[in-house]
């Protein structure tokens, strides 16, 4: 019978991606049926009991302690195992880095450093920043939890030092051809695009790198610089910088619905600028910008469709080739009539685990014009938010990379064991017709994001034929095949195991929707293209 041990390290602190890595190798070793090395946040605890794995000394664990937990095979060399763990668990990750233990020296030591990556518990981030700053370092700020006052303080004072803090809780930025933390291997060009979105900014750069253009820099500005609050500070700051820029031709400007000042505030600045201008502000308000300004700046309603219009503005020898490139051919059409026809009486929910926040939102935007109000621990309105984030009803999209998620533990895009377990709860649901999956590519996501999916999504549409349904699996895949997971595999592992693989997350919602509706024709996609895709 196999053994469940829990040993509880007290007071031990690994970083977790590193707990992810030596997870992912103690799973490797003779007599492990499965195992997890983590923190013992209260997140932690249930997936460990979701997963089965969880011993009463693994339950009395604090936040503050390390839990190994182990399923051995009877016949596993326990006393084996546990070595090799703490083996693991003694080598530091960063072996071949320098490390330094004092900023200041770090930085004299190195005075060619223009820019700075911080990742500290935000409430510490303040003091870090500012000291760069004071140095003349551009900022990534990746931390989260940072006091909205600090952020408004970072910020105010990056400006007056003419300099970027891109951030906080920013995922993603391009500066010069250079990825910074989840960023995809796109070409240079004459794009330069600011984001208060990561996988937004991933989404947009992707497209136009698959269309044939380039990016000159993607600026990453935290996902509340548009918010009233802190009312565009950084996306205002980072227009100036891209109109000085020569290489900048075109300039989008991308995030979720800001407060409206904020919105009029940056569409006056735009108004005034002598660039080409796309904003996506997804589902947000379209407002009347004058003739004077129609043709140089564009308004659009979600990220396939700024692609488009960035084209157009960009070269536009290229716009009715990258609407054919990005839309819905014949075979992808005919996949999804055959899907619709092998679906039974009752099948007729959607279900969405993305790892993306941003594609989560512009699907739910998308897909509640044709299903009606979605479901989620971040939903379009609070009325429909899940009583419980680990558990769907009726039309549903999560976004895994919410905190509910992720404290304590790797975003998705590096962990995809979330999501794996969430594959299988959905298949069993027999009023489930679709289930939607965004796999992000690039530096910093998981190095075979399709590969650790694939037993799950095999037994998941197995086990729905078994049980007389078909589950329509779709895809859309954030990536180039110049990002190192080698897009062109991913997309073939997933087509060979029958998911319909979309070209951008608006045309996957659409697919969605189509299958709901039992609707799978030209004339839909017509209707749809001139709603969602262009621009005003």
């Amino acid at each position: 019978m196999p053994r469940i041990v829990n040993i509880v390290k007290k007071g031990l602190y690994r970083d977790s991606v590193q707990l992810l890595h030596i997870s992912d190798q103690v799973r490797r070793l003779e007599g492990v049926l499965n195992a997890m090395i983590a923190m013992g946040t209260k997140l932690n605890k249930e997936i460990l009991a979701r997963e089965g794995l969880l011993t009463p000394e693994g339950r009395d664990a604090s936040e503050n302690d390390l839990v190994i937990a182990l399923k051995i095979s009877d016949l596993a060399d326990l006393n084996g195992i546990l070595a090799r763990v703490e083996d693991l668990l003694s080598k530091t990750p960063t072996q071949d880095l320098e490390i330094y233990s004092d900023l200041d020296y770090a930085l004299d030591s190195n005075r060619d450093i223009n820019l700075a990556l911080v990742s500290v518990p935000g409430q510490y981030a303040r003091e870090v920043v500012m000291k760069l700053l004071d140095r003349g370092l551009h900022i990534h700020l990746f931390s989260n939890h940072v006091p909205i006052e600090h952020e408004v303080e970072m910020k105010r004072y990056a400006v007056e030092k003419g300099l970027l803090l891109m951030g906080p809780e920013a995922g993603t930025s391009i500066i010069s051809g250079v990825a910074i933390a989840f960023a995809n291997q796109v070409r240079r060009g004459p794009v330069g695009i600011i984001s208060a979105s990561g996988t937004g900014l991933q989404e947009v750069s992707v497209l136009l790198h698959r269309i044939g253009l380039g990016i000159s820099h993607g600026i990453g500005v935290g996902g509340r610089d548009l918010s009233r609050e802190v009312e565009g500070i950084m996306t205002l700051f980072s227009i100036e910088v891209l109109e000085r820029d020569p290489a900048t031709g075109v300039i989008v400007v991308i995030s979720k619905p800001p407060s409206q000042d904020v919105t009029r505030r940056v569409i006056e600045r735009i108004k005034a600028g002598g660039k080409g201008y796309v904003t996506c502000f997804i589902g947000g308000e379209i407002l009347d910008i004058g003739e004077k300004h129609r043709g140089r700046v564009i308004q659009t309603r979600t990220l396939h469709g700024a692609a488009l219009e960035t084209t157009r503005l960009a070269k536009s020898q290229l716009y009715w080739e990258a609407r054919r490139m990005l839309g819905i051919d014949e075979k992808i059409l005919n996949k999804i009539e055959d899907g619709i026809s092998r679906l039974r009486e009752g099948q007729r929910y959607v279900r969405g685990l993305y790892v993306g926040g941003t594609l989560a939102y512009e699907a739910m935007y998308i897909l509640k014009e044709y299903v009606g109000d979605i479901y989620s621990n971040t939903p379009l309105k609070e009325e429909y938010r899940l009583d419980n984030p680990w558990t769907s009803r009726e039309n549903t999209i999560v976004d895994l990379g919410g905190s509910e998620f992720t404290e304590g533990r790797p975003h998705p895009m590096i962990d995809p064991s979330i999501r794996v377990s969430r594959i299988a709860e959905e298949a069993r649901d027999p009023e489930v017709a679709v289930i939607m999956l965004d796999f992000i590519l690039g530096y910093g996501s998981h190095s075979d994001p399709v590969g650790a999916h694939l037993d799950a999504l095999r037994r998941a549409i197995e086990s729905s034929r078994s049980s007389g349904r078909e589950l329509i699996v779709l895809a859309h895949i954030v990536g180039t095949d110049s990002d190192p997971q080698n897009m062109a595999l991913q997309r073939e592992i997933l087509e060979r195991l029958g998911v319909v693989v979309l070209p951008t997350n608006a045309m996957m919602a659409l697919a969605a929707a189509m299958i709901t509706m039992g609707r799978a024709d030209k004339e839909f996609i017509e209707e749809f293209e001139e709603k969602y895709l262009v621009g005003f």
